[in-house]
């Protein structure tokens, strides 16, 4: 065999090893771009959780007992799981809301729950957002208002079945105790 001849089989071989090469990543390829798709976007649905349940949280920073607002902290495990700044943020807020006897515990709850918004807001990306900006709120007076009537519509509801009762049971002691009622019973 000649120098030729050697050649022509190494061309042959190296042919042979990119086409057998083009079609492995042929039949690969749309398997690992849609690997790739799900991966994309499950990090885009994490963000995205993420970032729904910072701004529900940040919009309700001044109603700290609002149902969502709580419901949106029990959410923060699991949605910022990765995040152990978050996490640990979240972890002395925690500590703090079950010690209701400690010292200036209002207050402490607001700074620990702007800290918290802070960590989230840093996770996020959100690098010129600063405590005090977290710290500022807007609420109408109206809104205070509103709770307030409601609170008292609460209360007069209250007071109202709770006179109703007593009146049901005076009526119902007094008719039972009739001569006609006892009778027609019998």
């Amino acid at each position: 065999m000649e120098i030729k001849d050697y050649i022509e089989i190494s061309y042959w071989l190296i042919s042979l090893a990119i086409l057998a090469f083009t079609v492995y990543w042929i039949a690969v390829s749309p398997i690992k771009a849609v690997e790739t798709g799900r991966k994309l976007d499950n990090e885009q649905n994490k963000y995205k959780a993420k970032s729904d349940l910072f701004l529900m949280l940040f919009s309700l920073r001044g109603n700290p007992t609002h149902h969502s607002f709580v419901n949106g902290l029990n959410q923060i495990d699991i949605v910022f799981e990765d995040s152990s700044e978050v996490l640990a943020a979240w972890g002395k807020l925690y500590d703090s809301l079950n010690n209701p006897s400690q010292s200036n515990a209002v207050e402490t709850w607001a700074l620990l729950r702007t800290e918290l918004l802070s960590e989230m807001a840093q996770h996020l990306g959100y690098q010129k957002l600063k405590q005090t900006a977290i710290q500022r709120r807007y609420s109408p007076q109206a809104h205070a208002h509103a709770d307030d009537d409601y609170y008292n519509y609460q209360q007069a509801s209250k007071s109202f079945f709770e006179s109703g009762t007593a009146l049901n049971q005076y009526l119902l002691a007094h008719y039972q105790n009739l001569p006609e009622v006892k009778e027609s019973n019998s």
